[in-house]
């Protein structure tokens, strides 16, 4: 199994690095609360659109880019690199995801081309206060109305439409809910002050996601797609969070050889020499524990006939599940050493660290957070054996 990014994944991956790179209003950038954190940047949205990485999951048919969770992830990994806050897993390829692989023709045809031009927005709707990650949703379809309230969705104030998951006559469904009458917004920051919120629905006409399916993945069940789509987004976005521990390690390395303490610089203490390395070590781990779970994720998108199966969807479950609570672990880690090898200035916004430090405490929340993801790999049916990350999983103590 190659744990290494393609060439083409590298171009990608430096294209993605131009559009981003310096941009205008860059969260790192310091010296003040990042209030612009709430307002969405269209205008570098339109731009990576341009260069297909809101389309790249897409199918070509509907104006994508036909690429894999491979290229998903490299995208990703520049974007944690950047700490750049607009969620792009969470507002192009988790959508597409479900929408190719539970809608019917019209609706993909409707909604994919849009997505991949950076034109529409459509957010996952599925946490619910009070209500795990994993149980059954107490939004309820009736007559075709919706009723319910979501939280913790991505960029609410920006998207166009929602998909929704609700029970419909006992069984769970996804269903594409468009901003307006009988939905109301309410905006705020999470913990890596991106913007996100709680959605209420009232009586809001849903239309089911429940046609014809992708061809690649032909008969699954709305639970199903769910799943699938909650996986590859763990494993996209532990990328992410894999170029977010690199860059937040980067940078202190970079302070203790200018950081002045008794006249010598801070590399020059022993015992901080140690430490960085041990956050080297670190995020060496995560690195290979992120590139090895989108290997798994492509081996099992691909199957041995070129088809989704059941078989196929526990792996990637597995996998994703697996390296999300050992990125998560990870991610405390290496967030808590670098502000602490900065010192006081390290939870400023003058120093761009802090920042890294905030998204991944949010990596940490994803997709119902680490415990959740924990629970669920530990009670499992699905999963043979319990999965190493879950084992043994003591955090590692410095000096």
């Amino acid at each position: 199994m190659d744990l290494s990014l393609t060439d083409e994944q590298r171009m990608l991956a430096d294209s993605v690095r131009s559009v981003f790179s310096g941009a205008e209003d860059d969260p790192t950038s310091g010296a003040v609360a990042p209030d612009g954190a709430l307002t969405f940047r269209r205008d570098l949205w339109q731009q990576a659109a341009e260069l297909g990485v809101t389309g790249l999951v897409i199918d070509e048919r509907y104006d994508g880019a036909g690429a894999g969770v491979g290229e998903a992830y490299a995208a990703a990994g520049v974007l944690g690199d950047l700490a750049v806050p607009e969620p792009v897993t969470e507002l192009a390829h988790m959508p597409a995801w479900l929408l190719q692989d539970l809608g019917t023709e019209e609706q993909k045809s409707t909604w994919l081309p849009g997505i991949a031009a950076g034109e529409r927005l459509l957010a996952l709707a599925h946490a619910e206060v009070g209500t795990g990650w994993a149980d059954p949703r107490t939004a309820t379809v009736v007559d075709g109305r919706l009723s319910g309230a979501k939280r913790a969705v991505a960029a609410p104030g920006d998207v166009d439409a929602f998909l929704v998951t609700a029970v419909e006559d006992g069984s769970l469904g996804v269903y594409l809910v468009t901003a307006g009458d009988g939905v109301t917004v309410s905006v705020h920051r999470d913990a890596q002050w991106a913007p996100v919120g709680t959605v209420e629905f009232r009586d809001a006409p849903a239309e089911r996601l429940d046609g014809d399916g992708s061809q690649s993945a032909p008969g699954l069940t709305p639970e199903q797609a769910l799943r699938r789509a909650i996986a590859l987004a763990r494993v996209v976005e532990g990328g992410r969070a894999a170029g977010l521990m690199g860059a937040a390690m980067t940078q202190t390395v970079e302070y203790l050889k200018v950081r002045k303490q008794f006249g010598v610089t801070l590399n020059n203490f022993q015992v901080l020499t140690h430490r960085a390395a041990q956050l080297y070590s670190d995020v060496e781990l995560a690195r290979s524990t992120a590139l090895w779970a989108a290997a798994m994720a492509e081996t099992a998108e691909a199957g041995e006939t070129g088809e989704h199966s059941e078989l196929g969807l526990e792996e990637l479950e597995a996998a994703a599940l697996d390296s999300f609570v050992f990125l998560a672990r990870q991610a405390r880690v290496v967030a808590e050493e670098s502000i602490q090898l900065h010192g006081g200035i390290g939870v400023t916004y003058e120093t761009a660290v802090s920042h890294y430090a905030a998204a991944l405490t949010g990596f940490r929340q994803l997709y119902g957070g680490v415990l959740e993801a924990r629970g669920e790999g530990m009670v499992s049916a699905r999963l043979e054996d319990t999965p190493s990350a879950l084992l043994n999983n003591e955090l590692f103590t410095y000096g």
